[in-house]
């Protein structure tokens, strides 16, 4: 059985390969998901996928991770090039680098459960698409 953080730590390596099929080898077919994970094993890969055609150069860095028995918790960093449309935003060509973590359960050496977040209010941001202040 693999350790958790290699399971993971795999599970990272398939996302930035932008492969959203790939996650089948880590990730068990009823996984549960929370938050921007989506509910279920094909919702997450639903919503990878969109986020691809939105930000088709996206890489996921490792910045922390931490494994305490069958949980690993990952603090990463997501860059990438808003290309695509993106929550009604269409792509700008510019540059994102937000925080992202995320908790996820392994059992038997495939993640069962999985929560993300990610600072979608620093992305809107980046992209242009929140108001800004006019100068005093």
């Amino acid at each position: 059985m693999s350790h958790p953080k290699a399971v993971y730590t795999r599970f990272n390596e398939i996302l930035n390969d932008r492969l959203p099929e790939g996650v089948d080898e880590v990730c068990a077919s009823d996984m549960v998901g929370h938050a921007g994970a989506g509910a279920s094993l094909a919702e997450f890969k639903e919503s990878y996928g969109a986020f691809l055609d939105a930000f088709p150069d996206l890489q996921l860095k490792i910045r922390y991770l931490v494994s305490e028995g069958d949980l690993v918790s990952a603090w990463l960093t997501l860059k990438g090039t808003h290309l695509g449309e993106f929550a009604g935003v269409p792509g700008t060509g510019r540059e994102i680098s937000i925080a992202g973590w995320d908790l996820a359960r392994i059992k038997d050496g495939r993640i069962v459960e999985l929560t993300q977040y990610c600072d979608l209010f620093t992305l809107m941001n980046q992209i242009g698409a929140l108001p800004t202040a006019a100068p005093a």
